[in-house]
C-alpha cells in the first residue's frame, strides 16, 4: 500500500468515526487548525446523513417535532454506520434502532411511525412490476382454486398500527395539527400500494387484513378462505373470497398466481 492510498483510508475511517492517525498528515492554515479541518469532513458526512432521514421519515419527524426528530437521527447515524453506497436505503433499521435503544424506546409510538414511513417510501420506490387480470384467474379450472397460491408486487405493503400512528399520518398529508399519539384500544392493519406514481393507503377490515396475510405468507387460496370463516357463515365465505380477489386484482395488489405441479 502506497502513503496516498494508506493516507485516503485513514481519513475515511476518521470520517466514519474512527480514530485514524490522520491529523500529522494534514496541514492547518491560519482559518483552521488540522483536527478543525478535519472536523468539517466528520460533521458534513453525519449532516447529511441526518438530513437523508429527515427527509425519508417525514411522519415521524412531524409527531416528534424537529428538535427531538433531529436528536433521533443523530443518535441513529452514531449507532449505525453506513455500509451501503446508495444513502437512500439507510434507514431500513430504524425503527429497529428506536425500539431498543434509550431513551427512543421509551415512546414505542416513534418505532410504529418509522416503520409506517418506510412503508410508503418502500412502496413508492418499488420496480414496475406487471400484475395479473381477471382473466389470468378465469383461465383456471374452478375446481383447482383452492390450490392457487397468490403473490403480491412489491409495493404492496402491510403494516400494523398498535398506536394512533396513521392518523398522525392523515394529519400531515392534509395539513391539520399533529394529533396527540395515543395507544389504541384494537390494533389496525393497513395497506399501502401503489398507483402510477402516487402512494395510496387504508384501513383494512380485519378478514380482509386476514385474507391478505394468509396470500404474504404464501399459503393457498383455501388457506385464505378457511381464515375468513372467522368473521363469515361458511356459505358466505366463497362469495367474500371472491369479492376480495376480484377487488385486490383491479387495485394492481396481485403480482402473480401459481399452481403446484400434478
Amino acid at each position: 500500500m502506497n502513503a496516498l492510498t494508506r493516507l485516503q483510508d485513514d481519513f475515511q475511517r476518521r470520517v466514519l468515526g474512527g480514530d485514524a492517525p490522520i491529523l500529522d498528515a494534514m496541514v492547518g492554515n491560519a482559518t483552521a487548525d488540522a483536527a478543525e479541518r478535519v472536523g468539517i469532513y466528520v460533521h458534513a458526512y453525519s449532516a447529511r446523513l441526518v438530513e437523508a432521514l429527515e427527509n425519508e421519515f417525514l411522519t415521524l419527524r412531524f409527531a416528534a417535532g424537529d428538535e427531538a426528530a433531529a436528536a433521533v437521527f443523530r443518535d441513529y447515524v452514531t449507532a449505525t454506520p453506513s455500509i451501503l453506497r446508495n444513502v437512500r436505503w439507510y434507514g431500513k433499521d430504524l425503527a429497529q434502532f428506536l425500539r431498543a435503544a434509550a431513551p427512543w424506546r421509551d415512546t414505542p409510538a416513534f418505532a410504529e411511525l418509522a416503520e409506517l414511513d418506510w412503508a410508503i417510501s418502500v412502496s413508492f420506490d418499488a420496480a414496475d412490476e406487471p400484475c395479473i387480470a381477471e382473466a389470468d384467474i378465469a383461465a383456471i379450472a374452478f375446481e383447482r382454486w383452492g390450490e392457487m397460491i397468490l403473490h403480491l408486487p412489491q409495493h404492496v405493503r402491510l403494516n400494523t398500527s398498535t398506536w394512533n400512528v396513521w392518523q398522525v399520518r392523515q394529519a400531515r398529508d392534509h395539513a391539520h395539527p399533529c394529533p396527540q399519539l395515543r395507544r389504541l384500544e384494537i390494533p389496525q392493519r393497513w395497506i399501502v400500494s401503489r398507483q402510477d406514481l402516487e402512494v395510496h393507503y387504508r384501513q383494512l377490515e380485519a378478514d380482509e387484513a386476514a385474507a391478505l396475510e394468509a396470500i404474504a405468507a404464501g399459503q393457498p387460496f383455501e388457506r385464505m378462505c378457511e381464515a375468513l370463516c372467522d368473521w363469515h357463515p361458511q356459505e358466505e365465505v366463497a362469495l367474500r373470497a371472491a369479492g376480495l380477489l376480484k377487488a385486490w386484482i383491479g387495485n394492481g395488489w396481485i403480482l402473480s398466481v401459481e399452481l403446484p405441479a400434478d
